[in-house]
This record gives C-alpha cells, structure tokens and sequence, in this order.
C-alpha cells in the first residue's frame, strides 16, 4: 500500500511586488472568466496558477490560486510555493490516495453507516454528494493508467478522498481535518471473506447497490469486514506515523539539485 497527496490546491494573499514576479516569471497564457491573470501548464508535469481575482469580495481571502500533483510536483509549481512561508497557503482542495496491490475485481470498500450517497459511472463508485466537504471515489488504477497513459501497470486499486476544506493554513492541519476519513473499510481481498466473496465482488463490479442491500446482508458484511480490516483514519495515521505535518508539506520543498535546475531556466 501507498500513500500520496494527488492533487493540492492552496491560496494566498500576495503582496502587489510577489504578484508581478511570478506574471513576469510565467506570462498569462489564457483568459478565465473568474481571474485577470491565468497561466496553465499541462505537460511535462501539470500544474496552474491564477492571480487577481474578478470578484472583490473574494480578495477578503486570497489573492492567487496555485494547482498542482505533489506527488510529481514541477519545478514551476515549487518555485511558486518556496516564494512565502508555508504557514501563508490556505488549501481548498486536497486528494489523498491510497493505492493497494490488488485486482480491483477482488476489493471492497465499505462505507460508514450512515445514509452517504453514492453513485456509480461504468466501474467506479463515488461515495459522497459532489458539493460535501469531502467524497470519496473507489476505481481500478490499473485500468486508468493504461486507457489514459499508455502505461502497463501491477493490479492496482485506488481509494481517493477529495477534500474541499475552509480554507486553513498547510501547517495548521491535524487529526480532525482527515475525520472524514473514520468510517471507511478496505478489504484488498474478498477472497478472506468465506460465504460473502460473491456479494462483495458483485457490489464492487456493479451488479448489486450496496444502498439496496437488505438490513441483513449489511450487518454480515459489516461485522465481517470490521474483523479483519483496518478503519481507513488509522490506517492513514499510522502510515504517516502520527507526522500530520510532515505529511502535508512533504515533497515541497526545493533540494539543491532542484534549486540548480530552476536557475537554469
């Protein structure tokens, strides 16, 4: 199992002289109906910057937006991030993904027990109404990979929680903010599951609604699932080994090796 940030999305307020370094440093390439300033970037590594917001009422809490994959982070992103002290980004959205060696035919996810909507395309499940402080989205990575990169891929099954916080400091994070987490179960392989293999598998592959399922079914999958797994917070607390910090501003720092090659530019 892995354990990435996928995606961030931070803001800030910047000082007039901050905002005209990085418009000389990376020139506008495109108009966007919300930002006087835009600049996208979409290969080698994503990532997106917008400055000066439309609306005024928004400059009551940033100024500049900045988009990017920590996971594979482009110099151009850092350098923007290393301009000011972490503790000056806010996030307004953080995936975190959990990758897990194993067929997603032969995983399961379950829910917490509480009335979560969840919606299905093709294959993969989304747990969570589209404008909630977080949703949840269960897919076959290994597939992803190959039909939108080319890329040959191990069996890989990915567990997504994507985050829309209040805007909070980077470096402020702790324990309650992953809360959203508590509740979700992980089973890598249903194969463990004697008597429910074929139910879960069914779930998982569309051919039953685990909404649907009566009373029953789910008490016995429930108390199965919760004997041999992990609750998906702790799983995440011990993987990261408590270091909340660590864990947010990880990969985001610029190393010499780096810091020669942006010079270079």
């Amino acid at each position: 199992m892995n354990i990435i940030k996928d995606k961030l999305r931070i803001v800030a307020s910047l000082t007039p002289e901050e905002i005209e370094h990085i418009k000389k440093r990376f020139p506008c390439k495109r108009p966007n109906p919300y930002f006087k300033y835009c600049y996208f970037q979409r290969k080698p590594h994503f990532f997106a910057v917008w400055l000066l917001p439309m609306k005024g009422y928004v400059y009551r809490y940033f100024n500049a937006m900045l988009s990017f994959n920590p996971a594979n982070p482009p110099l151009e992103a850092l350098e923007i991030f290393n301009m000011i002290e972490p503790e000056r980004w806010k996030v307004s959205r953080l995936d975190i993904a959990f990758d897990f060696l194993t067929p997603y035919e032969d995983s399961f996810l379950l829910p917490p027990p509480t009335n979560i909507k969840i919606n299905r395309f093709n294959t993969t499940l989304y747990y969570g109404a589209v404008r909630s402080a977080c949703t949840v989205c269960q897919y076959n990575k290994q597939k992803q990979l190959k039909e939108v990169h080319g890329i040959e891929s191990v069996p890989l099954t990915r567990i997504e929680f994507r985050f829309k916080p209040k805007l909070k400091p980077i470096t402020q994070y702790e324990k309650k903010d992953f809360v959203k987490m508590e509740g979700y179960r992980f089973v890598s392989n249903t194969k463990e599951l004697t008597g429910l293999r074929c139910l879960l598998k069914s779930i998982t592959n569309g051919k039953r609604d685990w909404k649907t399922l009566g009373r029953k079914d789910k008490q016995e999958i429930s108390a199965a699932v919760k004997e041999r797994t992990v609750d998906m917070l702790d799983l995440f607390l011990e993987y990261i080994e408590g270091d909340i910090e660590g864990f947010m501003l990880d990969g985001l720092s610029i190393n010499p090796t780096k810091n020669e090659q942006l010079h270079a530019v």
